[in-house]
């Protein structure tokens, strides 16, 4: 059954269908592709529903399709229901009583009035029951103790008539024997009645016996052998649980949190009224987590497999290394270094270079504490590293870079002055953000080349690569003398000259706009074959997870600090490497996605000019590729004068003329101001600025005179026309009566010799930067429409408000840009009409342009 048919020139569009039993309802909701039929004909058309299109949008369509043709259907309250938006909070709220009952029964006996019967033996009274054991059952002391032979650690409460009260089980009699799986040693050691045990459940004090049988272990090995690491070697009278210790470590990777803030909340856990006194262990807990960490280190590296010991370790070895890295003979196929171009590329080695200056290390006056280690994971070797740094850190290179490095700066920074340490280097895989081994190192006084240089050599020992790209935030100016440094460095740590010179060096995509326009046309990712869409900003995200640490590493000491920090990169680098699975899926459908859509854009492009221009164009990609010193592709012609070079050409006594143009731009912004919506605030602040520009407009004219003196005339008649219409006149609409709004007639008479020359060389370059900031803008405000398009869209109302007010501010600045254009462009018609601008500037229409 079809639809009735309209006009042609109807816009009205009917849904072909055979009858309502063919498409299910449910299909309208779904489907995306919908069958059309025209009025004039019998052919179907189909018409493909854009994707892009908001989920409300297909939704409501979907549904005004369905009450079309198959009229309004009943809403199902159990569907409505489960469409519900969840109030976890709101929905508890009636049952806050029975909550707080269920917490106080376990204040309580519960259900009893007086203690039951032991649920153990069946005999005895039950007075105690166990706040770990599930369940929260009672029993007496002898089946208590039995229960928890082999869980000494537990905290057990006892009934006294009136409420529970915390009891140890060293109180009720337990001793903890070491060796014999728990089972009563024949020759037992003497008690220690008073060893503290720290577990996650709180701070203890057991009774404990070491074995005393013949050949039996060393105390401290039967404490390991228990899974309780002992705080010291000889006579060990205090061990922490591996649980403790690997519950911390991985709060500490998570969440940041300190070790002294973990232990005093286990002794708070213990004892959070403060009476009784629970015994310190707080330094023995710093020696032994470290201890810990070290020894994980060394196992999941499988260093302890290793006949010879864990002593020939090399460095780097136990660095969790970045998989997606091309390393040969384990993620690349046989003849990798014989592939073509269109392949080769997927195995470039990519480098992240940065500084980091809030990690830094106080001068605490620990002169003996190295490192666990040293230079086996994530931290470069502190010995030939230092050396290198005492012997070369003194060379300083001039700033050769158009834009201020605040990284440079920091090499005479004021707080370095009590730091040991002003920040950290580093050195991480490029898109996958990993930390490569041996890849960190201490900054003693600031970002100084020596120690980048030696950070970067030692992240790429022994590392086999087909290309290099390096990406550093100063590496314009790095890269100058690298190759003049490098002979200063060991021959194994050494890039050769070939693979220098093809390497390629960029800089991270939000910091290259703090750079210059050589800069930005020189090193920019942008122009970057096989780049892809990569910002090469992975130092920032280590950072960012990593800065939080310093506020507790900067006081350790230095050895410490560096086998915190190297914990913290393993972690980082593990989590990321298990989530690779879901990165590179999603990563691949967007790129099987984007490729289309880049691809259509790119050739729709490509064919609006000729394709003679295109061949020349891309020769020069080509060869820009193979030699940088040729002629840059990219970079966009700009005027070879600016506003300012003029300005330093004129004399001192025509800088009124500039002065003219400058109160010229103020009028339309003030004009511009003066046409928005204000608070009464506002409006006075707008009258303040309206007063000021009165009084320059004032003081100009009287220099004004002296040049034009056609000008008294000019304005005295325009005085007059104003009082006989009677109304007020705005500063931004008084007539500044430049030479090129005045009659020609009036250029040669009334005005000073060459004056008229001089205002258009003022305009030729007003009108390249008007151009050029208007190319700027524009380009500025597509992206933030395509970042809002992806990034905002939804229904956010927060962002989405943010957005469009970022987006309007940036579309004023482009009209105002506009206008600047258009009034150069029609200055440039009166006094310049047949000027060879002609043939580079156009009129600008601003309904249709922009």
């Amino acid at each position: 059954m079809a639809g009735p048919k309209s006009g042609r020139r109807s816009s009205s569009v009917h849904l072909v269908v055979s009858s309502p039993d063919d498409i299910p309802s449910s299909l309208a909701h779904v489907q995306k592709d919908v069958i059309l039929q025209t009025p004039d004909d019998d052919i179907p058309l189909l018409l493909d529903v854009p994707d892009d299109k908001d989920d409300d949008e297909m939704n409501n369509l979907a549904d005004a399709m369905e009450e079309e043709f198959f009229g309004k259907t009943a809403r199902d309250p159990a569907v409505e229901e489960k469409q519900r938006p969840a109030r976890p909070i709101q929905d508890w709220l009636p049952y806050c009583q029975s909550y707080v009952d269920e917490f106080l029964a376990h204040d309580g006996l519960g259900n009893f009035s007086e203690p039951p019967i032991c649920t153990g033996c069946g005999i005895n009274k039950a007075f105690f029951k166990c706040r770990d054991c599930f369940g929260g059952k009672l029993y007496c002391m002898e089946c208590l103790l039995k229960r928890h032979h082999q869980l000494p650690l537990h905290c057990i409460l006892q009934w006294n008539g009136a409420y529970f009260t915390d009891v140890s089980l060293q109180h009720l009699g337990l001793t903890v024997q070491m060796g014999h799986e728990g089972s009563p040693c024949p020759y037992p050691e003497h008690s220690i009645n008073n060893f503290v045990a720290v577990d996650v459940s709180g701070i203890h004090t057991i009774t404990l016996q070491f074995c005393g049988c013949v050949g039996a272990p060393h105390p401290r090995n039967q404490l390991l052998a228990a899974s309780w690491f002992p705080a010291s070697l000889d006579r060990p009278q205090t061990a922490f649980t591996f649980d403790v210790l690997d519950t911390f470590q991985l709060l500490n990777l998570q969440g940041k949190i300190s070790a002294f803030d973990f232990y005093y909340s286990l002794n708070h856990k213990t004892d959070n009224t403060g009476v009784h006194g629970v015994q310190d262990r707080y330094h023995q807990f710093l020696t032994v987590i470290r201890i810990f960490r070290h020894i994980k280190m060394l196992k999941r590296a499988g260093r302890g497999h290793d006949p010879a010991g864990v002593d020939i370790t090399q460095p780097g070895d136990c660095a969790v290394e970045c998989p997606a890295c091309p390393h040969p003979e384990r993620n690349l196929p046989e003849g990798w270094e014989d592939a073509p171009e269109c392949i080769r590329w997927l195995y470039i080695l990519i480098i992240t270079i940065d500084a980091n200056f809030r990690m830094k290390l106080k001068e605490k006056g620990i002169l003996n504490d190295p490192a666990l280690g040293d230079g086996w994971a994530h931290w470069t070797r502190s010995q030939p590293y230092c050396a290198y740094v005492a012997k070369y850190g003194h060379q300083v290179e001039p700033n050769l870079c158009d834009s201020e490095l605040k990284a440079v700066d920091h090499l005479q920074s004021k707080f370095s002055a009590s730091c040991r340490a002003t920040g950290i280097g580093g050195c991480l895989c490029g898109c996958r953000t990993l930390v490569r081994k041996n890849g960190l190192g201490d900054l003693q006084k600031g970002e100084r080349y020596a120690n980048m240089d030696f950070i970067v050599l030692s992240a790429l020992v022994g590392t086999v690569m087909l290309a290099l790209t390096v990406s550093y935030d100063i590496c314009c100016q790095w890269l100058r003398n690298l190759a003049k440094r490098m002979p200063q460095f060991p021959t194994f740590m050494q890039i050769g000259a070939d693979r220098l010179r093809s390497t390629k060096f960029v800089l991270p995509k939000f910091h290259i706009y703090n750079h210059g326009p050589k800069c930005v046309t020189n090193f920019s990712l942008n122009f970057l074959r096989w780049s892809a869409a990569s910002d090469l900003e992975d130092p920032e995200r280590w950072w960012s997870h990593i800065n939080p640490v310093s506020m507790s590493t900067k006081e350790m000491g230095e050895g410490a600090r560096n086998d915190t920090i190297d914990d913290h990169a393993r972690g980082w680098n593990w989590r990321k490497i298990t989530r690779f699975g879901h990165l590179f899926s999603s990563h691949l459908k967007k790129a099987l996605v984007m490729q289309v859509k880049h691809k259509q854009a790119f050739i729709k492009f490509n064919a609006t000019f000729p394709p003679a221009v295109v061949d020349r164009w891309e020769k020069m990609v080509a060869e820009w590729d193979c030699d940088k010193t040729k002629q840059n592709p990219y970079a966009e012609p700009v005027a070879g004068t600016t506003m300012t070079d003029v300005r330093l050409e004129l004399a001192n006594e025509e800088m009124w003329l500039v002065i003219g143009l400058d109160l010229e731009e103020q009028q339309r912004v003030l004009a511009w101001q003066a046409s928005k919506k204000v608070t009464p605030l506002g409006a006075a602040e707008l009258q303040d600025k309206c007063h000021a520009l009165r009084r320059r407009i004032d003081a100009w004219r009287d220099i004004q005179r002296l040049y034009m003196p056609c000008t008294t005339q000019l304005y005295q008649t325009h005085l007059a026309n104003i009082s006989a219409l009677s109304t007020a006149e705005e500063p931004e609409t008084v007539p500044l009566f430049l030479p090129s709004s005045i009659p020609s007639s009036l250029w040669y008479t009334g005005c000073a010799f060459g004056l008229v020359d001089k205002e258009r060389r003022l305009r030729l370059v007003q009108a390249d930067d008007g151009l050029n900031e208007l190319r700027r803008q524009l380009r500025i405000s597509a992206t933030l429409r395509d970042y809002k398009k992806v990034q905002v869209g939804g229904r956010s109302q927060k962002l989405n408000t943010r957005t469009w007010s970022l987006m309007s501010r940036f579309h004023d600045k482009t009209m105002r840009a506009a206008e600047l254009y258009s009034a150069a462009y029609k200055a440039l018609s009166l006094i310049y009409p047949n000027g060879e601008w002609t043939t580079r500037l156009r009129y600008l229409d601003h309904d249709k342009d922009l």
